[in-house]
C-alpha cells in the first residue's frame, strides 16, 4: 500500500483490491437506482438503508467504495463518510445531494474528507465511480458496427 490523498493506505496494483460498493440510501427506491446505475460494473454490491447498519458492515469489511446520500435517518451523510475516511482511510467516498450542495459538504470535499460530490440526478455517479476506482471504459462501451 501506499500513502494517500486522507494520509492512508491506498492499494497498489496487483494486491487484492476489495471489490464491494456499499451504497447508503435512506429510500429503498432510491437504493436500488443506484445500484441498477451500476451494475455493469465488475463489482459487488452491499445496500443500507442506514449509517448505522453500514459502520457495522465496516468493522467486518473494506469496500472500495461508498456512496452515500447526504439525508440518512440516524446521521448527516457528510459525518458518515467522515466516519468512514477516519475508519478505513483506503475506501473512496461519493456523497448524494439531491438539493443544493451544504458548505459542509463542500468544505469536507475540499478538506479530502470526501472523494466526490453528485447531484441528483445522478447521471455523473457512474463516471465518478469509475474515476475514483480507475477502472477503465472498454468493458462496457458498446462495439461500433
Amino acid at each position: 500500500m501506499r500513502a494517500g490523498a486522507r494520509g492512508g493506505a491506498r492499494w497498489r496494483t496487483g494486491m487484492d483490491k476489495p471489490n464491494t460498493i456499499f451504497l447508503v440510501d435512506a429510500n429503498p427506491v432510491s437504493r436500488h437506482a443506484l445500484w441498477l446505475q451500476l451494475t455493469h460494473s465488475k463489482r459487488s454490491f452491499r445496500l443500507f438503508g442506514d449509517a448505522r447498519s453500514a459502520l457495522a458492515a465496516l468493522e467486518r469489511e473494506t469496500p472500495a467504495l461508498v456512496v452515500a446520500d447526504l439525508d440518512l435517518p440516524d446521521r448527516d451523510g457528510v459525518a458518515f463518510l467522515a466516519e468512514v475516511a477516519r475508519r478505513r482511510p483506503p475506501v473512496r467516498t461519493v456523497l448524494i445531494s439531491g438539493t443544493e450542495t451544504p458548505v459542509g459538504a463542500r468544505l469536507a470535499l475540499q478538506d479530502r474528507i470526501i472523494d466526490e460530490i453528485v447531484g441528483r440526478p445522478v447521471d455523473a455517479l457512474d463516471y465518478a465511480v469509475r474515476r475514483l476506482l480507475r477502472e477503465g471504459w472498454e468493458a462496457w462501451l458498446p462495439i461500433a458496427v
